[in-house]
């Protein structure tokens, strides 16, 4: 198997080696005791202690137990070197992966997830730098994989050694697909904890949690603030956050508002490194000027590439909602429990740039959400922040694997690129849209989530 650093930094191959010996002597000594046990049995004749047919039973009985003690002592010896071999050649190659990925740590530009992806440190640079860095973080990244599929190696060697060294000696390996290996699943071997980079899919599930990772990751931040040339009044603050990926969020305060029936609004623009266009969130709330259903409302509303639009209402009387409205004018409603999803509580709220509103109202920009961002800290913006969100809103109520197609279908992936990397990670629901934007922009994120909550 493929472990996950976390877990191989917890692996103990001085254990293999101890148990081996110990499984060696276990076996030796049961084979000497019944071996000494048949010798002097079968000598009693000569000392007069026993004869006459009892005797001759015993003797052939205790012969036969001596034949069977010799063959386990064979297993044993056989199994014991098998696992003694393997702790040495899961030792070497574990120490070489960890100290290589200690190695990247300390250079303090690059580190290594949990999932063996290097990764670009969180700190001030400059587009160039970053392009650089990524450069270097792909190079690591081969050494990386060929020194994890060396502990892959070792590992599935050492099982194969075991087993087989068991298996000449009368072992049947459990049936994976039979009833006593579903209900007792401890017997199957286990299955990857990362993505496997010795074949195209694995390998693409590392970029793409490399790309999300950049595309999550402040590298600069600036703030403008703009005022009208004749008046001098001010008009708006923009803050721009500039991603390790060369995508920018730029979140605008207004003043004043361009409408009497609701307040200045605060905006953020989602661009990729091109400057296409891949999100456009806003949060107003409506007066009585207006005269219409909205009056003393919160409105949150995520605009996506494709035209995709996501709506957030709280009413004054503390209602909520939310709907979907897709560009061909499909429309549904999306269950509650989205506002209780933990990227927009207060653990999320500096990640999604959402003012964290939980149980109390539905999540809104605010300046200070943006202000409180720094330079090489983790942030999404509120179209992965409710993205993330609706994912496993949709999980929960038709399954992770309908999610995963649409996901897929959306993207054109291989076939079971998304399921995994959703599930590596200790937080895959900030992966998965990020995933998908990284794949393709707004245009992805909206076609998912139309197609997801707005079926034809």
């Amino acid at each position: 198997m493929l472990p996950s650093r976390s877990r191989l930094e917890r692996w103990n191959p001085d254990s293999l080696a101890f148990t081996g010996q110990s499984i060696q002597d276990s076996g030796r000594a049961v084979a000497d005791a019944v071996t000494t046990m048949s010798d002097n049995i079968d000598t009693m004749p000569e000392t007069r202690a026993w004869s006459g047919d009892a005797h001759t039973a015993a003797t052939k009985m205790f012969g036969r137990a001596a034949n069977a003690a010799s063959a386990l002592g064979a297993y044993t010896k056989a199994v014991g070197a098998a696992l003694w071999d393997g702790a040495g050649t899961i030792a070497e190659a574990r120490t070489a992966l960890l100290n290589k990925a200690d190695e990247i740590d300390m250079s303090g530009q690059l580190l290594v997830s949990d999932q063996w992806v290097v990764l670009i440190s969180g700190a001030a640079m400059t587009a160039e730098q970053a392009a650089a860095l990524e450069r270097r973080a792909q190079a690591e990244q081969m050494t990386v994989n060929t020194l994890l599929l060396a502990v892959g190696a070792a590992d599935d060697d050492t099982a194969a050694a075991v087993t087989g060294a068991a298996t000449s000696n009368g072992f049947q390996e459990p049936d994976p697909t039979s009833l006593d290996s579903m209900l007792v699943p401890d017997p199957q071997r286990p299955g990857d904890d990362v993505p496997d980079p010795s074949n195209p899919v694995g390998f693409l599930q590392q970029a793409m949690l490399r790309d999300a990772d950049m595309a999550q990751t402040t590298r600069d931040k600036t703030v403008e603030t703009t005022f009208d040339p004749i008046t001098g009044e001010e008009v708006s603050t923009t803050t721009t956050l500039v991603m390790q990926d060369g995508s920018t969020h730029a979140r605008t305060v207004n003043a004043t508002s361009e409408f009497s029936d609701r307040s200045p609004a605060i905006t953020e623009r989602y661009s990729d490194k091109d400057g296409n266009l891949i999100s456009e969130a806003s949060s107003v709330t409506f007066n009585e000027f207006g005269h219409h259903s909205l009056t003393n409302s919160k409105v949150t509303t995520v605009k996506l590439a494709d035209g995709t639009v996501t709506t957030l209402i709280e009413r004054p009387d503390g209602r909520r909602s939310a709907t979907v409205t897709t560009p061909d004018g499909r429309h549904a409603d999306v269950p509650l429990d989205l506002f209780n999803h933990p990227v927009l509580s207060t653990a999320g709220a500096g990640f999604s740039g959402l003012e964290a509103q939980a149980q109390h109202g539905i999540p809104i920009l605010t300046e200070e959400a943006a202000e409180h961002v720094r330079v090489g800290a983790k942030y999404g913006g509120p179209a992965i922040g409710i993205a993330t969100a609706l994912w496993d809103v949709a999980v929960a109520e038709s399954g992770f694997e309908k999610c995963v197609a649409v996901a897929e279908g959306a993207t054109s992936v291989a076939s079971g690129t998304i399921a995994g990397v959703a599930t590596a990670g200790s937080a895959p629901w900030l992966v998965v849209p990020a995933v998908l934007v990284a794949s393709g922009g707004g245009q992805l994120l909206g076609n998912w989530v139309g197609n997801t909550f707005c079926p034809r």
